[in-house]
């Protein structure tokens, strides 16, 4: 079969992929596992029934971004609307990196970071987090200092391990770094804030919306943008939707890599929909906060390290005497690996919660967080399914073994 030539930056790179089974719980993907609110749905069938199909979308989702503009205070030209936030990042790292550019990602985050720099050709620099997931913004400013990067990305809350860092850090690093900086909101819905409700969507002067966001500094500094989703909050994984606001200059530069009609009508018309009718949303996102308070208690008690979040999903991996119990178990069930200790014990409840058709996220083999899993918060029935059926596991190899 002949060889083909392509771009090197591309040699490197797998396709993206993750497991895909006949589940019966997917809590994988950190979509919402809850509906579309029932008013919400109606209304989508209803615009259905006489949606125009056979037209083109807006050319630049120019409804959407004066719905968010309006909402925010902030003029148009400062939103952009993408086909998922994950298009934005990409064409941000087109727009800001490149042959001979530098992107820098935080390290351990959302893997797609290198990806998108790596796929623009740029180099990637990975700044660690603390060993408990968060920022610290001396080391971040630190680093770019040293290392001049083109552009700088920010997970928060991050993703895979859930930390909320607040304002005051962020802020600091964007006052004390130059070059461009995304700061990627993705599931700030779920955050508490700084004793603010994040989901009182008002507009920027009453500082609701804003509270704990690096949307209150709009105002105060113009290079960077805040990268928001309708696929998390607002249970629109399936539509592909998500937007970004900040620096008129920067969103016009990102707004050159965007193809025209490039997010199609009827997501659009769906996102329209949430975001005009937010509240709806409010009851399901303060449940999930709920749930997941109460499945942190749980894994604690049975001797797993939970990583700080404030998101809709936990990171979690077993230590001390349930490792070691897990690790055995696995071997003795799956035969003896060359995996670490604590990779087997994650590996034994991935392994076994697949076998009951429960399909969580496996980051057991990452370098920084060997063992773990990450599971999203489902609806309550879900939960309580997923709980028992992971304590059960637990249970059964410790035996009479206590725990600590």
């Amino acid at each position: 079969m002949s060889e083909f030539a392509v771009r090197s930056s591309l040699s490197g790179l797998e396709e993206y992929e993750v497991e895909t089974i006949e589940a019966d719980i997917i809590i994988n993907a950190n979509e919402s596992n809850y509906p579309v609110p029932s008013p919400i749905q109606e209304e989508l069938e209803e615009r259905t029934k006489n949606f125009t199909f056979n037209r083109y979308p807006p050319m630049k989702c120019e409804t959407l971004c004066g719905l968010i503009s309006e909402t925010l205070g902030v003029d148009i030209d400062k939103v952009r609307v993408g086909n998922g936030s994950s298009e934005l990042l990409q064409m941000a790292c087109y727009a800001f990196g490149g042959q001979g550019r530098k992107i820098a990602v935080p390290y351990p985050s959302f893997s797609m970071y290198g990806v998108y720099a790596q796929m623009s050709d740029s180099e990637v620099l990975r700044y660690p987090l603390t060993v408990d997931g968060f920022l610290d913004a001396d080391a971040v400013i630190s680093f770019c200092t040293e290392n001049e990067p083109d552009l700088l990305i920010i997970n928060n809350p991050n993703n895979p391990t859930g930390n909320y860092n607040p304002l005051p850090v962020i802020e600091k690093i964007i006052a004390n770094v130059t070059c461009p900086i995304i700061v990627d909101e993705a599931y700030m819905e779920f955050a508490r804030g700084e004793g603010v409700d994040p989901r009182d969507l008002r507009p920027l002067s009453q500082l609701k919306l804003v509270a704990g966001s690096a949307l209150a500094l709009l105002n105060k500094y113009s290079h960077f943008l805040v990268y928001r989703t309708f696929s998390k909050a607002y249970s629109l994984a399936g539509m592909r939707v998500g937007y970004s606001v900040g620096s008129i200059t920067l969103s016009k530069i990102l707004g050159k890599t965007l193809l025209p009609y490039h997010v199609n009508a009827y997501s659009l018309m769906a996102a329209e929909v949430c975001y005009r009718n937010r509240d709806e949303f409010r009851r399901q996102i303060e449940e999930i906060r709920s749930q997941r308070e109460l499945m942190i208690a749980e894994l604690k008690e049975l001797g797993m390290k939970v990583w700080p979040t404030e998101t809709n999903f936990i990171c979690y991996c077993p230590e001390g005497k349930l490792q070691q119990v897990l690790a055995d178990a696995f071997d003795k069930k799956y035969g003896v690996s060359n995996y670490s200790q604590a990779t087997k014990a994650g590996k034994m409840i991935f392994k076994s919660m697949l076998e009951e058709k429960i399909l969580l996220r496996d980051f057991t083999e990452h370098p920084v967080l060997q063992g773990c899993i990450r599971q999203t918060v489902g609806i309550p029935e879900e939960n309580g399914i997923v709980m028992n059926r992971i304590k059960n596991l637990c249970r059964e190899w410790l035996g009479n073994e206590q725990i600590n």
